[in-house]
């Protein structure tokens, strides 16, 4: 008999570590005098699972930002994707145009984001965490998503893996700040888990 989604062997698996990667990432933070950390990548890995945190200029033809990265690869076993942007009055006139936006059914963290993704059940499965709602409504996060690779100038990734990938506009280095951001971070990686999507073993790539 095949075995279902949710008695998958990854169920919980990043539960087991999300609190000693968090633990150790405040603490890489905190070894830094208050302003000191200069943005440049904190990695922290426990077990098969590694997160980078960075500040990073983001250069899209000839301006460029400042956004705060946290990123995750891993083994993507059954090709799942989504995006969550931050509600702009740009992707309000695209959605108008025609653009997807699946509602979740929460009336607040509905007018919050724009949601995304190439299965529908898959995204409410996800999305199906109150907490995990409402951190993302909280937290000043602009975009979390899928991603296939890191683009043009970052590693290539193996056949099934791909990285969990959140972005925060500006430069934000205070732990108490990087940790509003880490929390749906790691509730988006352990729902990932605990819907089948997300598989425990090591993807073997370094951001």
């Amino acid at each position: 008999m095949a075995e279902r989604k949710d008695q998958d062997p990854c169920l919980d698996h990043f539960r087991e570590h999300r609190e000693e990667i968090r633990t150790e990432l405040l603490d890489s933070i905190a070894r830094f005098a208050p302003g000191e950390w200069d943005g440049s990548p904190l990695r922290v890995r426990s077990g098969p699972f590694s997160i980078v945190v960075d500040v990073h200029a983001d250069v899209a033809g000839f301006s460029s930002r400042v956004i705060t990265r946290i990123r995750a690869p891993y083994v993507n076993r059954d090709g799942f994707r989504f995006r969550l942007r931050r509600r702009s009055l740009m992707l309000d006139l695209a959605k108008h145009l025609g653009m997807e936006d699946v509602e979740i059914g929460d009336p607040e963290f509905d007018r919050e984001f724009i949601v995304q993704g190439n299965s529908k059940e898959e995204l409410r499965r996800l999305l199906g965490c109150e907490r995990l709602r409402r951190d993302l409504v909280e937290a000043p996060v602009e975009l979390l998503e899928v991603r296939d690779d890191e683009g043009w100038f970052g590693p290539d990734f193996p056949g099934e893996v791909d990285e969990l990938y959140l972005q925060a506009d500006g430069r934000i280095t205070e732990p108490d700040k990087i940790d509003r951001l880490y929390r749906p971070f790691a509730e988006t990686l352990d729902r990932l888990c605990q819907i089948g999507s997300a598989y425990r073993s090591d993807p073997n790539v370094r951001l």
